[in-house]
């Protein structure tokens, strides 16, 4: 992955020296750092920023962090991080709500900051190890009693790698299919939209490659979207409660942002990209099977 820019939006010397300390920490993921140490100079950079944003919620005193934030990531592509003064358990969740990447304290603590700006989707995953033996029969079952709590903490754990691509780090093609055809059928029942989109291109490529592909569809997806690495070469994003509108400009978004990549194959050749759309309830739709079957003709699922 390549080194992406850095904007520290603060003019509070602490917060802007822990960004600096984070950033010299991972060289490697971190390129150009620039200082926007007032909201003129925020505003005269907005349309540029792009990569990697901290903003200080102190800077923002006629507007709201967040209101700015949810205009911004409307509009923009970058990995945006909120710092508060306050409980970062409580501030984290609105941040998220808004798309942000999280809340972090005020000034930040440098090498965590330093883990998140590494991360190709900034959310601090570490890449799984090998997947381990697992039970599909019991996917769901075994689902519902994580999310519950009832797992001890190292089951938990395995469960979550099970589901897991360990290249990726998005949902294996097995655990997506399992959502897919509970969010299809819960869009029949109660009568709400849920989209489809696949991203596929031709030939092969690198670990590094596939997660500029991962990072790039992620950047627009919400914490309610499920996005999984189908097969080799195709990226699926299912979008509950997304109509045609909403669908149709995902789509293009993360279309858009995948040829600004300018990714290649494994001998340099640029990434040939076929983007599919479909949305349901259908009445011509029977199954999820056949609702999949709209975005990858030839998907053999693992059901």
């Amino acid at each position: 992955m390549s080194p992406r820019p850095l904007a520290i939006v603060s003019a509070d010397p602490e917060v802007v020296s822990a960004c600096r300390q984070a950033a010299g920490l991972v060289p490697e993921a971190v390129g150009e750092v620039r200082v926007l140490d007032s909201p003129a100079a925020l505003e005269a950079a907005r349309d540029g920023l792009e990569g990697l944003v901290v903003l200080d919620p102190a800077l923002f005193q006629e507007r709201c962090v967040h209101e700015w934030t949810l205009d911004f990531l409307r509009q923009g592509r970058a990995l945006v991080f909120l710092l508060t003064a306050g409980r970062t358990d409580d501030a984290d969740g609105l941040a998220r709500f808004v798309g942000a990447q999280g809340a972090l304290p005020r000034p930040p603590e440098p090498q965590r900051l330093a883990e998140l700006l590494a991360h190709p989707f900034g959310a601090g995953r570490r890449p799984a190890p090998e997947l381990p033996e697992r039970d599909e029969a019991r996917l769901g079952e075994r689902l519902g009693e994580a999310l519950e709590g009832k797992e001890p903490p190292d089951s938990r754990d395995r469960f979550l790698r099970s589901i897991t691509d360990p290249e990726t780090g998005l949902y294996t093609a097995e655990f997506w299919e399992h959502r897919l055809d509970e969010e299809f059928k819960r869009s029949h029942r109660f009568r709400y939209p849920l989209g489809l989109v696949a991203f596929a291109f031709d030939g092969e490529a690198d670990l590094g490659t596939l997660l500029d592909i991962a990072g790039v569809i992620l950047l627009d997806t919400r914490d309610v979207d499920i996005v999984a690495r189908f097969d080799a070469r195709t990226f699926v994003a299912l979008l509950p409660h997304t109509g045609p509108a909403g669908v149709s400009m995902f789509a293009e978004r993360v279309r858009r942002g995948l040829e600004e990549r300018a990714l290649t194959d494994l001998v340099g050749e640029p990434l040939d990209w076929t983007v599919a759309t479909a949305l349901c309830p259908d009445p011509e739709l029977r199954s999820s099977r056949e609702f999949l079957r709209r975005v990858v003709p030839d998907c053999n699922l693992l059901t």
